[in-house]
């Protein structure tokens, strides 16, 4: 086992530069992404370790080296040379290949063939079909061996195209999988990437969704219009097979009434005239179904059913009324989230009415650079599992998290717009929204106009100082800055070092590198310059966070023995929010007015602090007299009624004092985590002693 063609070139760009070669100049010379680059180089590094040879490094500011004492031991062949060098595949690499063998090229189906396919032995080969075996038979596939003609499976066409759809999903979500989707790309369509006219097939199915979409009055990712060609072509495979499937009749008339079943239907005509494939109805619908499901970059709802729209906006407003009351926020923008979160959820919907599977690389990333906004996201998903009668997978809340993610990081800034930018990104609406704040809070005066697929960049005139862009595209007459979806610290710093070298070039902030080595050039002569500095990079790199990251403080940080109080009873809930809240006057966390403020708005707003029977988090906007982030806790032995309803009783009143939208909710999200469970309240309300409330808070925060 070593590198495929594509790493074996990339480790020997890097060998034969003979200084640091920057991951740019990398990205340009192999014509892939920069995600693309970081993934090759992990692959390679592990490679390198395991011949006992020193992995690829970076050096700060410069770029990628090997190491000479790699570059001596390693001996590259010329390039012609890397036909011979081999890839392993991962364990679910081999399985997606040999599934998609099985379904799309079942008359090939034999052992040598997935031995050919995946370079692996018969036995490793063997423990792979065994586990497909198992997987099939969960969706009611039954996998078995024919002698004579190889491995055949039996079972509904509906289940080969849920495990076929899952396929398309899973080689989308896995961008650096580019051997495994080149194999998938030609079982479907033999000859692609070497017949023009193969090449040609796909180009007419993608010029038909185009026009399909301006019928719609949407624009679809550009990652969808590749997955929803590849489903038409495959279909037309199942279709000249005769494997064909079947749609409910009662479906098939909800399916009917849509204007999307309109779209795929005039598609359907133009290749039937164009190829003489007849589609039958059932089939149309099944594309139908998916064309629903399709994530969207820009949708318009004057093409909305009103029966759709307001069934839809009635989840949506549920939703960020719950996210609002468990966040202890208040959206500003609450119209731009509704609308944004029904074009989204207007596709995820349809994809759990019809069993489609999302494509989404980020949900991990977006799981631990966001757990607390995806945990309340989680909280407030019940709306749409009513509405959908379907369980919402992580995958799903993980995109919806980047709406409510992106909502909330929107600071108000009066500051005066300095840069124009576009952002370029096919992961849809809420990925570009999250990425939009980011940047816009990371650069002081960047104000993003717009965002786009890569197909309208490469069509428009644009109007901006820069363009970000989740994937590698050819920079026109404006400089474009790549970026990934969600940004870490070290990536924060590239783009400011980037824009300071666009636009801040005559004065350039130097780093702390260069202001130790002038300091040490005032007293001592250096002989080993590039070494010395090489060092002290390190160093610092090793001890300096890279840049502040928001801090937000865990449970046991603010409810302490200083901000727990215990009382039998008060004569009202106004008594019991003011007394609750003391503790964060003494503490000057908060001006006393801010307990009118929390007051006035259950007064005017009612009793939506109750966030469950016996709980109440008081709590107002940052700026009606917040200082510091302050959360106190009062525990009240005979309850107060914040209105005559029995619900709306709370004996444990916990107010919070918020500085912005996001600091609490690491806080908040432990808070909810706690109270969720009845046992824990009922610990609570017997407590006597600040002791067992903090026991109780630490238990909760180191789990």
């Amino acid at each position: 086992m070593v590198l495929d063609k594509r790493r074996a070139r990339l480790l020997s760009i890097i060998r034969q530069s003979a200084d640091p070669i920057p991951t740019k100049d990398l990205v340009a010379k192999m014509k892939i992404s920069q995600r693309t680059i970081y993934y090759d180089l992990d692959q390679i590094n592990s490679w390198l370790v395991d011949q006992n040879l020193e992995p690829i490094e970076s050096k700060h500011g410069k770029g990628l080296y090997l190491p000479d004492t790699s570059k001596s031991k390693l001996i590259l062949h010329k390039e012609e040379g890397f036909e011979d060098w081999h890839y392993q595949l991962s364990k679910q690499e081999r399985e997606v290949l040999i599934k998609a063998k099985i379904l799309l090229e079942e008359q090939d189906a034999s052992m040598q063939s997935f031995m050919d396919l995946t370079s692996m032995s018969r036995g490793t080969v063997a423990k792979v079909i065994k586990a497909i075996k198992n997987d099939f038979r969960q969706t009611g596939l039954d996998l078995f061996y024919q002698k004579g003609s190889g491995y055949r499976i039996s079972g509904s066409e509906e289940a080969k195209r849920k495990v076929l759809s899952d396929i398309l999903a899973i080689i989308f979500a896995h961008p650096e999988w580019h051997n495994v989707r080149n194999e998938v790309y030609q079982m479907i369509q033999p000859g692609a990437g070497s017949s023009y006219q193969e090449m040609d097939q796909r180009s007419i199915v993608r010029n038909l969704l185009y026009e399909a979409e301006q019928k719609l009055g949407l624009t679809l990712t550009d990652e969808m219009v590749e997955i929803l060609s590849l489903q038409i072509l495959m279909i037309i495979k199942r279709v000249q097979l005769r494997e064909y499937i079947v749609v409910q009749s009662e479906e098939k008339q909800v399916l009917q009434q849509t204007e999307a079943y309109q779209a795929i239907l005039i598609i359907t005509n133009k290749l039937r005239d164009l190829w003489k494939v007849s589609f039958p109805d059932d089939e149309i619908c099944f594309l139908t179904m998916n064309l629903l499901g399709s994530k969207v970059q820009h949708d318009d709802f004057s093409h909305y059913t009103e029966r759709e729209l307001s069934g839809l906006r009635e989840v949506v407003q549920r939703m960020i009324s719950d996210f609002q009351l468990y966040s202890c926020v208040m959206f500003d923008d609450k119209k731009g989230l509704e609308e944004n979160l029904i074009s989204h959820i207007k596709p995820t919907y349809y994809r759990l009415k019809y069993g489609v599977k999302i494509a989404n690389d980020l949900a991990a990333s977006i799981q631990k650079n966001y757990p607390d906004i995806f945990h309340l996201t989680k909280r407030v998903m019940k709306h749409l599992e009513l509405y959908a009668g379907e369980i919402i997978p992580d995958e799903e809340v993980a995109y919806i998290t980047l709406h409510f993610g992106g909502w909330l990081t929107k600071e108000k800034k009066q500051v005066e717009t300095k840069f124009r930018a576009i952002i370029v990104c096919e992961n849809g609406i809420g990925t570009s929204n999250m990425l939009r704040t980011q940047l816009e809070n990371l650069i002081a005066g960047l104000n993003v106009t717009k965002t786009l697929s890569i197909r309208q960049y490469q069509s428009r005139d644009l109007n901006a100082d820069v363009v970000f862009s989740t994937n590698y595209i050819k920079e026109r007459d404006i400089p474009v800055i790549h970026v990934p979806a969600i940004l870490t610290n070290l990536e924060k710093e590239q783009i400011i070092r980037r824009m300071n070298e666009l636009f801040h070039s005559k004065q350039q902030h130097k780093d702390s590198s260069d202001l130790l080595m002038e300091v040490i050039e005032k007293y001592a002569t250096i002989h080993q310059k590039d070494e010395l500095k090489s060092e002290i990079v390190q160093l610092l790199e090793k001890n300096t966070p890279v840049s502040k990251e928001l801090q937000k403080p865990m449970l046991n940080e603010l409810l302490t023995e200083q901000t727990i109080q215990f009382k039998d009873h008060v004569s009202n809930w106004e008594e019991a929010v003011e007394t609750a809240a003391q503790p964060l006057v003494e503490q000057q966390s908060i001006r006393p007015q801010y307990i009118e403020a929390m007051i006035d708005n259950v007064k005017e707003l009612g009793p939506y602090i109750v966030i469950a029977p016996r709980i109440a988090i008081p709590h107002a906007r940052p700026e009606a007299g917040v200082e510091k982030l302050g959360m106190s806790f009062l525990r009240l032995k005979q309850p107060v009624y914040f209105s005559d309803k029995e619900k709306h009783r709370a004996q444990l009143i916990i107010v919070l004092a918020a500085i912005d939208n996001q600091t609490h909710l690491k806080a908040l999200a432990q808070l909810t985590e706690m109270l969720s469970m009845e046992e824990n309240v009922e610990r609570l309300i017997s407590a006597n002693d600040p002791e067992s409330v903090i026991e109780l808070i630490n238990k909760t925060v180191e789990v």
